[in-house]
């Protein structure tokens, strides 16, 4: 039967071919980044190039790799006698005259490209692409005004001693708790806070809300460098001026299955769809230069690693501005696979756009920070942001028919989640479902998109905290959350769900004992998993509490003075430069 098939970047795929997108994916990695790297070599100390989608590997906001991907997903199909498709849809004329040639190429002359974009598509497009330097230029403006006009009732005085700079992040309702960190500052000395200074990128923060946001900020018991009490206003320039600069970037002949992937590079450079990352990311590096001019010393850098454009530009700005500086990227979480800009690459390491040291949180986690990068300078930190498992250490393990449902970032997903468990909520009336949103999604935003009521044993709770949660619930549901570990760590067995239309951001490592989660697809599978933890017997609880001692113990260093030490370049480990 002639169907559709789906390539664009968040198309949807069907089950089968997601499966077979999957595995063929998975085996490209490697693949993927040595092209990366070749097609980087030239513009290695360009910090234009390494800010944009298809050096940054970022395969959440780039298509690149999803693209580079589908063009051997297709090779498959073909060899494989898979391929039954009459159209395939796609997102740029660039892809689209690629995978022509291809399938004419391989005798395949029935099957209609489409690249036809909807009114509304159209028109967000041609907006990105011509006015939204503009549109982020005055929102830019006045977020620095609302920025000055906080700073004149606070004091803003930094000592004049070697500083220790750690990159965060806030959002309005995460101002005064630390989302990123955890419980790192409560573990710090008098000596250490006064030498130590977050300095937080403002994210996902309408205009409205600036003004409470900054003000937190400087009247906060940690402390706090706000970047735009430096940036100025050609700063804004250079920042928002990049296009200009890319279009001298001549991206040479670089061929994927013997096919030009350059058009596909130049598309990504003139419709790149995260605009406002890249101007932070520059903003960011330009900050750095400033922090200098000020006269500010910097003994240590901190970034919250996931290298992603703006860990590239904090990076490359210590190392090209303060060089004497240690840089240390604290990577607070087991990664996805295909999450593949928070695997270090050795091409990064010669450019700078990586830290010297990478922390992790846990030894297990050893094994897969370095997969791209065996000589990776790594240590072994305690884990701040994940604390909590260890209090759970004695916890008798819970069995109530409690389900918590952890969302992932996409809103999409997470409204595909909730109207999955509103269907099994209706079905069984002896199972209560609590779902958290993601941080970044409030609950009257979910509620909003989803437009209807809930029945009385699905709950969307408004508690922030995990470790609060986790105590209620005796399963967790989720999908490319990093929550999973910490479950598993405190004897809540998981389900994880996979991707039914696409890549699968899986942050299960393939150590963890296999009796502490499932992995599922479909309705009827998540139910009958759901069954199959809701009747374990006392026997299989105890053998579940010993497992994730295990996962607590590979995963989540705990805290001491020693760890502290060690991840504030403190004694034995302290280095004097990046060499």
């Amino acid at each position: 039967m002639l169907e559709k098939l789906d390539l664009r970047f968040h198309g949807k795929l069907s089950p089968e071919i997601s499966c077979i997108f999957n595995k063929v994916s998975y085996d490209l990695r490697k693949d993927f980044n040595g092209f990366v790297s070749e097609l980087s070599k030239p513009y290695i100390n360009n910090l234009d190039w390494w800010v944009q989608g298809p050096a940054s590997r970022n395969t959440f906001s780039s298509s690149f790799f999803h693209n580079y991907c589908c063009l051997h997903l297709l090779q498959y199909l073909i060899e494989n006698n898979k391929f039954s498709f009459n159209e395939i849809l796609v997102d740029s004329l660039a892809i689209k005259k690629i995978f022509a040639n291809y399938l004419s190429d391989s005798n395949i002359h029935d099957c209609n490209i489409c690249c036809n974009l909807t009114i509304k598509e159209n028109t967000k497009k041609f907006v990105k692409r011509y006015f939204l330097i503009y549109i982020l230029f005055a929102r830019k403006i006045i977020q620095l005004l609302i920025a000055r006009i906080t700073r004149k009732n606070s004091d803003n005085n930094i000592p004049s001693i070697p500083l220790v700079l750690i990159d965060t992040f806030v959002i309005p309702c995460y101002t005064n708790e630390d989302r990123w960190y955890g419980s790192l500052w409560d573990n710090l000395t008098a000596e250490q806070r006064a030498e130590t200074f977050f300095v937080p990128t403002v994210v996902l923060t309408p205009l409205k809300s600036m003004y409470l946001v900054y003000s937190s900020l400087r009247f906060n018991a940690r402390n706090f460098i706000i970047k735009e009490d430096y940036i100025r206003m050609n700063d804004l320039y250079f920042a928002l001026s990049y296009k200009s600069r890319i279009k001298k970037i001549q991206i040479k002949p670089a061929y994927v299955l013997g096919y030009d992937f350059s058009s596909v590079i130049q598309d990504e450079f003139e419709n790149n769809p995260d605009v406002p990352t890249v101007v932070e990311s520059l903003l960011t590096y330009r900050f750095i230069q400033r922090l200098k001019s000020a006269g500010v010393t910097v003994r240590l850098a901190i970034d919250w690693f996931e290298g992603q454009a703006i860990d590239k530009a904090w990076n490359k700005g210590f190392r090209d501005i303060y060089p004497d500086a240690k840089t240390i990227g604290y990577r607070a979480f087991e990664s996805f696979p295909f999450y593949l800009c928070s695997y270090p690459l050795p091409i990064e390491k010669k450019a700078g756009v990586i830290p010297a040291v990478m922390a992790v949180q846990g030894r297990g986690t050893l094994e897969t920070v370095n997969e791209f990068m065996p000589d990776l300078d790594a240590i072994v930190i305690p884990s701040f942001k994940s604390g909590h498992v260890w209090e759970h250490n004695e916890r008798p393990v819970i069995n109530n028919n409690t389900v918590l449902t952890t969302l992932p970032i996409s809103l999409r997903s997470s409204l595909r989640i909730i109207k999955l468990f509103c269907s099994i909520c209706e079905k069984n009336n002896g199972i209560k479902v609590i779902i958290k949103p993601h941080p970044t999604h409030s609950i009257d935003k979910v509620k909003k998109s989803l437009n209807n009521t809930f029945p009385n044993n699905l709950e969307i709770s408004p508690e922030k905290s995990l470790s609060v949660l986790l105590n209620k619930a005796s399963l967790l549901v989720t999908e490319a959350s990093s929550t999973c570990l910490e479950a598993m760590a405190t004897s809540v067995p998981v389900i994880m769900m996979e991707n039914q239309e696409g890549l699968t951001f899986d942050p299960i490592p393939d150590r963890i004992p296999k009796e502490l989660y499932r992995k599922i697809r479909t309705e009827e599978q998540l139910i009958a998993a759901i069954d199959y933890y809701f009747n374990f017997n006392s026997e299989d609880l105890e053998q579940q509490k010993i497992r994730s001692k295990k996962v607590r113990e590979d995963y989540f260093e705990p805290i001491t003075k020693d760890g502290v030490n060690r991840f504030m370049n403190i004694g034995t480990n302290k280095r004097t430069s990046n060499a």
